[in-house]
């Protein structure tokens, strides 16, 4: 299939949407760039549907330059994940399946086997014991690792390396899915790039999340790691992060969970993710959001 065919038939903003693209990056107003960060310098117009976008940083690109650069795939890489993630224009077809596809799909990628390999717990990494610290996140729960130099991508370019912190996402049956990696400097989060990038599409999983502890029969979801951490350190409660409101708002909890605390952002995509979940789940759900000027947990943490 070229990529012609490919951007044909693709209903890209659905499409980058269930390849871990911020839903909110897509609503056609000037936002911040998902790939090189900034405030207001990116938008997506979907030109000649083909997902087109502009950056007044990184410049412009279709859908398949807008997956490479926040996922640091290659072409193929990215082609293969749009074949496979199944929304096509008109209808939600089934994912294109070949035998190398098919273990792609059911394994996480080189790139993240070989961070997890090399990482190391949070308490030998300098760099994320001064930055969790500082955001008032310590002791952690389980889940959570740390690298002394985790490689930078940018626009197929290594930047350099970085110490970072590392979050494993799992879906539903407690499989590998992807991998969370937060950048950092000088006790900070990395200043010149993005700090955060999601490793690999969560696409056709159930119930990703970050998994920082393990579950009874009360369990807590939020969207980011940090607001997650702040509200386990607030109320007690082992919470996960689902990373996005998208996520969020399709997140399914593990067998045994009897009631679901969702941890809203403050904001207009998390209540309406926190609100949708609720309303579709059947299990007993509790609606927690922090109040003004706080606009997530992690600043109800940090005391604003």
């Amino acid at each position: 299939m070229s990529s012609a065919d490919v951007h044909a038939a693709v209903d890209w903003r659905d499409t980058l949407v269930r390849l871990g693209i911020p839903e909110q990056s897509l609503s056609g107003r000037h936002t911040a760039c998902p790939a090189c960060g900034g405030k207001d310098r990116f938008r997506f117009d979907d030109y000649q549907g083909k997902g087109g976008f502009y950056c007044n940083g990184c410049g412009a690109g279709d859908g398949f330059d807008l997956l490479q650069r926040v996922h640091g795939w290659d072409f193929a890489e990215a082609k293969r994940a749009v074949l496979e993630s199944g929304w096509i224009t008109g209808s939600r077809t089934a994912p294109v399946k070949t035998p190398a596809t098919s273990a792609a799909v059911s394994r996480p990628g080189a790139r993240i086997c070989d961070l997890l390999r090399t990482s190391c717990p949070i308490g030998d990494c300098d760099d994320a014991v001064r930055y969790l610290s500082g955001r008032r996140l310590l002791p952690l729960p389980a889940g959570l690792r740390a690298h002394a130099g985790a490689e930078y991508w940018h626009e197929r370019q290594r930047i350099g390396r970085y110490p970072a912190l590392l979050a494993p996402v799992h879906d539903i049956d407690g499989d590998l899915v992807s991998l969370h990696v937060t950048y950092l400097q000088d006790g900070g989060k990395l200043r010149e790039h993005e700090p955060r990038k999601l490793l690999g599409p969560l696409r056709g999983r159930v119930g990703c999340a970050v998994r920082l502890g393990e579950p009874g029969a009360v369990l807590g979801i939020a969207e980011g790691v940090e607001t997650a951490l702040a509200a386990w350190h607030q109320h007690g409660v082992v919470t996960w992060a689902a990373l996005s409101a998208v996520v969020l708002a399709k997140f399914q909890p593990p067998e045994g969970v009897e009631k679901l605390v969702i941890f809203a952002d403050r904001d207009v995509a998390g209540l309406e993710a926190a609100w949708r979940l609720r309303d579709r789940l059947t299990i007993e759900c509790h609606l927690q959001v922090p109040k003004p000027p706080a606009g997530d947990w992690a600043d109800v943490r940090m005391g604003s």
